[in-house]
């Protein structure tokens, strides 16, 4: 829902829609126009972190898109929104990738507002800070809006202070009156090409994730490539992208000690043992899992490996672990791929970030479960352990955006770390 200045200017300027539409925000708390009344006959799906009137999906877009489609909304509406989340570059990926190529995306943000706590009020933006978090976005139409009525106040492409005009005066203090922020924009249009094809769209730059990497990542994943990979005969169930950024850390960062969580059938412990091995390393792999029944390994290791069984976030594997690893040593890389629900993984990243020291390497795999974009049914995993942990403790990790992109398709979207 939005206020009678936000359906004015979405209604004026885009009157009509050719397909589904994505509000974000939806709930109707009884003092907000409308927006899907302007759009009665097409498909309509209202967003918002609670239940309630006007709401569909109860969906934390900061998290994810749960098991909302990508490429597929012709219009996503978000006003009055992105003020409200902590990592609002976050969700603004997020809305990029449910937006088709060519549709339109219309966000309204407050400039100058009071605190609003909904559940909490962390930003203000101009309309370049929009334009910053939505790189794949271009936008045609910007415009300041105050509290009255159908006062609109277009915005200059120069950003020539049109704001600090209208600032008045009183006893020698300048005050400037309520505006809002409105930009509507497309998401750019992928090239034409055959059915069924992938194909990299426009990207703003070498960081930028397009959605051909979630779109590859997905047919991956779906077709269970990654269950049919082996290492020197050994199963090996990770993304290939994945396993060639590791082998470029470990050899930038100088890495000597990996402790690995979900042995499974010890392909990548046996896959590190080598890189460290070819850097002759005065480390040790260090793996863990809950049972050997997969093993395809020796049980008992083999050079510069140690297995080890249990729970792997247990106080005593934690000990176990903390007496291999010497007080003075090279760097660590830690990669953990154990059980991949919530609980756990956020008790792994509670015993594990302490053992690592500043520049220290931290990967959580498997975060693109539970709609981020595969298997949308599994319920909060190991993104919604790492944004909790992060949240938590937002001094300890420095993700690594440049290195998880590199590829534009990894099983651990927002999982690449520096021990900070």
């Amino acid at each position: 829902m939005g206020d009678i200045n936000q359906r004015l200017f979405l209604t004026r300027y885009l009157p009509e829609v050719d397909g589904p539409i994505l509000e974000v925000g939806s709930k109707d708390y009884g003092n907000t126009a409308s927006f899907r009344d302007a759009y009665v006959s097409k498909e309509y799906i209202g967003v918002d972190l609670s239940g309630g009137k006007n709401v569909d999906r109860v969906i934390d877009l900061a998290l994810g898109t749960g098991d909302l489609p990508h490429s597929h909304f012709a219009l996503v509406i978000c006003c009055s929104v992105l003020e409200h989340v902590r990592r609002p570059w976050e969700m603004a990926e997020n809305l990029t990738r449910l937006l088709r190529p060519g549709g339109a995306i219309y966000v309204a943000v407050p400039w100058v507002w009071r605190y609003h706590p909904y559940p909490d009020d962390y930003f203000r933006f101009s309309w370049r800070g929009v334009a910053e978090i939505f790189p794949r976005i271009m936008w045609s139409n910007r415009l300041y809006s105050t509290n009255v009525q159908d006062e609109f106040i277009e915005i200059p492409s120069d950003g020539s202070g049109v704001d600090n005009q209208l600032a008045k005066y009183v006893e020698q203090r300048k005050y400037l009156p309520y505006l809002q922020v409105h930009m509507l924009g497309t998401k750019a249009q992928h090239p034409a090409g055959e059915a069924r094809s992938l194909e990299l769209g426009h990207a703003s730059g070498p960081n930028t994730v397009d959605g051909a990497g979630d779109q590859y990542l997905r047919w991956y994943y779906d077709t269970n490539v990654w269950k049919r990979l082996n290492y020197r005969g050994v199963r090996i169930l990770k993304n290939v992208s994945d396993l060639w950024n590791y082998q470029e850390i470990i050899h930038e960062r100088r890495i000597e000690w990996v402790i690995e969580t979900g042995t499974r059938h010890g392909g990548s412990a046996l896959y590190f043992a080598d890189l460290l091995a070819a850097r002759k390393g005065a480390g040790l792999v260090i793996s863990v899992d809950v049972d050997h029944d997969a093993l395809q390994i020796p049980s008992a290791g083999m050079p510069g490996l140690r297995l080890l069984m249990g729970d792997s976030a247990s106080p005593a594997i934690i000990d176990e672990i903390r007496s291999l690893l010497p007080a003075q040593r090279g760097p660590l890389f830690v990669i953990l791929d154990s059980d991949h629900r919530k609980e756990h993984v956020l008790r792994e990243l509670n015993a594990y970030v302490p053992l690592m020291q500043p520049g220290d390497y931290l990967i959580v795999e498997d975060t693109c479960v539970n709609g981020h974009p595969v298997r949308p049914e599994f319920g909060p995993g190991p993104m919604e352990a790492i944004n909790t942990f992060v949240e938590d403790n937002p001094a300890a990790l420095r993700p690594d955006r440049s290195r998880e992109e590199k590829f534009a398709c990894t099983f651990a979207p927002r999982g690449y770390y520096v021990r900070a």
